[in-house]
């Protein structure tokens, strides 16, 4: 439950420091004082966005701090997950800080989180019930969350892994049957393509090859020359002889002296290798000749082979691999039916799978509404609505064609509408079109209350809820929240005299202004005081005592 709430530069708000109580507790006082300020300083702490707008004039910074205690398993598993240490006596608090910069921090137990990971452990703190919640009774595409649980959320799951990979499967089947008709179209000019590359007998790094070549040949003379020169050079000189000599004469010496051994080793070493490339230069020399017909045949073939690359925008090692991709697609093409067979199976075996969760999960909602349709009734009877007749509609699908996808949705195949009938003799019709807004109050107060029963929350809060309500009825909404704060901590924002009346806790909010500066105040009210806030809510210009009389009565419930 929420015990403490501390909020400063928040609008209007200055500074204020709220004690809160377990039961149940409202806030009251005139319009425009704060009390949905109060909702929204804590509407921060359970993850909703902020806006530096909210920061007051004049300040750098807001700042909003709860104090939670007495959590639930679920919170202290969020906490877990989240790295985040409890604190001493099973407390848990949350700061926000919105800075005009826009910029926000958000903090657990002094750890700093993200807004996400605020959302996500606030879910099992409490919830925050705005007049914006009646107005889904008129939006059905929220009535799925009126039935869904844990059972369905959790088939609600693995349908959506099943339908991931139905559609996937969908969609390869689509675009082969889509490609079918292309394939066929390009088979011949694919067969053409392959057929040339073919022809062409490429090998890697053939071009290079032939290019090194033909600068041989179109240097013939040049190469002659030089080779005949140091030819020459070495047969007059006698290079190799000369150095031959001087090898045994240092080998004769580093037996003597051993400083000797290292020039002889590397000159040994040198005379080999000098007697090698004058052995290479000889070969070359005599194996040199110029064919004038090959040089044709070299410009030939790498014109043809240039011209290829420039027809396919790429270079052999391209041209290699297109005469593979080629031969892939021609295969393809050849075995196009037995892949659209196979994929038509991937479809049918995916659908069948999704067809059963579907129905499964259909069937768990139905449980669930038939179990909301009678807690409903009976909770409305309490708010005086004993003569409603509710109905949650189903829609009706086929699952008989694997290929009809549009019937998954993302929340599964359902649709629902929720029908309802105020007055005996009428037929029942959609929600949205047959509810005062009275009406409507009481029946989102229905649905809350059977909602919250499995979220095992420990503070509700509802903002102006019994709007719209007066009399007996409102009598029964505060029955209601009275008895919901049994077993949940409910802060609740009213106008009602008897909703008022009810609660454990009343507290005053109201504004003055000091200094030119319009500030909020929060009391928690005395006996005495109730007496006097609720007077003047039931008759605001009784000079008398009976309003009093009838406050007093209130509140000792006679």
């Amino acid at each position: 439950m929420l015990s403490n709430l501390r909020v400063k530069n928040f609008a209007i708000i200055d500074n204020i420091n709220v004690e809160f109580d377990k039961g149940f507790t409202v806030l009251t006082g005139e319009t425009g004082a704060g009390k949905s300020l109060i909702i929204d300083a804590i509407g921060l702490l359970f993850g909703e966005r902020s806006s530096t707008s909210i920061v007051r004039n004049g300040e750098s910074k807001a700042i909003v701090e709860g104090v939670f205690e007495n959590l639930s398993n679920n919170t202290k598993v969020i906490l877990d997950e989240m790295g985040v240490e409890s604190l001493e006596d099973d407390m848990l608090i949350i700061k926000r800080e919105i800075n005009l910069t826009g910029k926000s921090i958000v903090r657990v137990n002094g750890e700093i989180v993200t807004l996400n990971q605020l959302e996500k452990l606030a879910s099992t703190l409490g919830d925050i019930h705005t007049q914006d919640d009646t107005k889904k009774l008129f939006q059905p595409e929220n009535y799925l969350a009126f039935i869904d649980d844990e059972n369905s959320l959790s088939i609600l799951n693995e349908y959506l892994d099943f339908k991931k990979i139905y559609f996937q499967n969908i969609k390869k089947y689509k675009n082969l049957i889509n490609s079918e008709e292309d394939i066929t179209k390009n088979l011949e000019y694919w067969v053409y393509q392959l057929n040339e590359l073919e022809k062409a007998n490429l090998v890697v790094g053939e071009l290079e090859n032939l290019e090194e070549e033909l600068d041989l040949l179109d240097n013939y003379e040049v190469i002659y020359k030089l080779l005949l020169e140091i030819k020459d050079t070495f047969r007059n000189q006698d290079i190799s002889g000369s150095l031959y000599g001087v090898v045994n004469v240092l080998e004769k010496l580093s037996k003597i002296n051993s400083k000797y051994s290292k020039q002889y080793e590397q000159l040994n070493d040198a005379y080999y290798i000098v007697e090698d490339i004058e052995s290479t230069i000889k070969d070359d020399f005599n194996h040199l000749e110029f064919d004038e017909n090959h040089l044709n045949d070299l410009n030939e073939r790498i014109n043809y082979l240039n011209s290829l690359c420039r027809k396919y925008r790429t270079d052999i090692n391209g041209l290699i691999k297109l005469k593979e991709d080629l031969k892939e697609k021609i295969n393809n093409v050849d075995n196009i039916d037995v892949y659209i067979e196979d994929a038509k199976k991937d479809v049918v075996k995916s659908f069948n799978n999704l067809a059963n969760v579907s129905k499964k999960l259909t069937s768990v909602r139905k449980n669930n509404a038939e179990s909301l349709i009678k807690n409903i009734k009976g909770t409305l009877c309490d708010l005086l609505l004993d003569k409603v007749q509710i109905d949650i509609k189903f829609n009706d699908y086929d699952l008989t064609d694997p290929f009809q996808s549009s019937i998954f949705l993302d929340d599964g195949c359902d649709i629902i509408d929720i029908l309802v009938s105020f007055n005996v003799g009428e037929n029942l019709k959609p929600l949205s079109k047959v509810a005062s807004g009275g009406e409507m109050s009481r029946v989102m107060l229905a649905l809350k209350v059977n909602m919250l029963e499995n979220l095992h929350l420990s503070t509700i809060i509802f903002d102006e809820i019994d709007s719209g309500v007066s009399g007996e009825a409102a009598a029964g909404v505060a029955s209601k929240m009275k008895e919901i704060s049994k077993y949940t901590q409910v802060l609740a924002i009213t106008h009602l005299p008897i909703v008022a009346s009810t609660a454990d806790t009343q507290m005053l909010i109201s504004k003055e202004v000091v200094n030119d500066r319009t500030l909020t105040n929060v009391s928690t009210l005395t006996f005495e005081e109730r007496v006097d806030v609720l007077s003047k809510m039931l008759s605001p210009g009784d000079t008398t005592n009976k309003s009093k009389e009838l406050a007093i009565s209130l509140l000792k419930h006679e």
